[in-house]
């Protein structure tokens, strides 16, 4: 934006202009609206006005009666059901052999008593913390003036009691029903003509034998791959000079030798368990009756045979070639 003083004149006066124009309206409507508000406001009106009667509608049509139900039909008894055929009676299971005594269980050897415990050495005592210093006192808040009292509530003038409502006229009886007319039976169907037997469909015509395509062309033989040039050899490796060797590792002391276990006492020896029963021999299972023998599957007929497939219009171009 330029800021030369040919430029600051010509915005200068613009400025005061648009000022002009924008106070001109303001001044007029100023002077308008003191005129306007000379006259005094009415006074409130104290009574309120009566709602005005509301106008009596018309009654509604009287509607018939409505004709009784008829009842439904008694439903039939049903027929009374067949008693169920009483059931045989269970046979009883035969009884199971008793189970053979079990041997006493022999008691577990007490068990070694553990080697005494060397007792904790007491923990040094621990020294006692410096007293605290005492914090400086805080000074007293200042006293807060008291809150003025509100304002008594101005008492609200008392609501106008309301107009009793007005009282409806009774209701009509509705007009009785009209009897309407029996529904009229409705004609019989007619009974509709046999369908006429679909003509028979001529026999397909067979595709045309597919016609033998020339032999593809051979691929011409790969060009050789040029040798790669040979890599150069590369510089020989520097010698590092030879790390220095570790220090020794001080020799581990030997653990303290273990203390002796006192001796175990012998288990007393176990007693033997009694001979078990011999178990009873199980009945002989009685033979299944043979099985019939299974009937062979009917031999199933031969599928019929595929007709061969017809050529299509984009094979018979590529016969020609290009250039015809």
């Amino acid at each position: 934006m330029t800021t030369s003083p040919r430029w600051r004149s010509v915005l200068a006066s613009a400025a005061m202009a648009a000022a002009a124009l924008a106070a001109a309206p303001l001044a007029n409507a100023g002077t308008a609206y003191a005129q306007d508000h000379t006259t005094p406001h009415p006074p409130p009106y104290p009574e309120k006005a009566a709602y005005p009667e509301k106008p009596v509608y018309p009654g509604k049509p009287v509607y018939p009666e409505k004709p009784e139900r008829p009842a439904y039909p008694e439903k039939p008894a049903y027929p009374e059901r067949p008693a169920y055929p009483e059931k045989p009676e269970r046979p009883a299971y035969p009884e199971k052999p008793a189970y053979p005594e079990k041997p006493e269980r022999p008691a577990y050897p007490e068990k070694p008593a553990y080697p005494e415990k060397p007792e904790k050495p007491a923990y040094p005592e621990k020294p006692a913390y410096p007293e605290r210093p005492a914090y400086p006192e805080r000074p007293a808040y200042p006293e807060k003036p008291e809150k003025p009292a509100y304002p008594e509530r101005p008492t609200l003038p008392e609501k106008p009691a309301y107009p009793e409502k007005p009282t409806l006229p009774e209701k009509p009886a509705y007009p009785e029903k009209p009897t309407l007319p029996e529904k009229p039976a409705y004609p019989e169907r007619p009974t509709l003509p046999e369908k006429p037997a679909y003509p028979e469909k001529p026999e397909k015509p067979a595709y045309p034998e597919r016609p033998t395509y020339p032999e593809k062309p051979a691929y011409p033989e790969k060009p050789e791959k040029p040798a790669y040039p040979e890599k150069p050899a590369y510089p020989e490796r520097p010698t590092y000079p030879e790390k220095p060797a570790y220090p020794e590792k001080p020799e581990k002391p030997a653990y303290p030798e273990k203390p002796a276990y006192p001796e175990r006492p012998a288990y007393p020896e176990k007693p033997a368990y009694p001979e078990k029963p011999e178990k009873p021999a199980y009945p002989e299972k009685p033979a299944y009756p043979e099985k019939p023998e299974k009937p062979a599957y009917p031999e199933k007929p031969d599928y019929p045979e595929k007709p061969s497939k017809p050529n299509y219009p984009h094979h018979e171009k590529q016969e020609h070639g290009h250039g015809d």
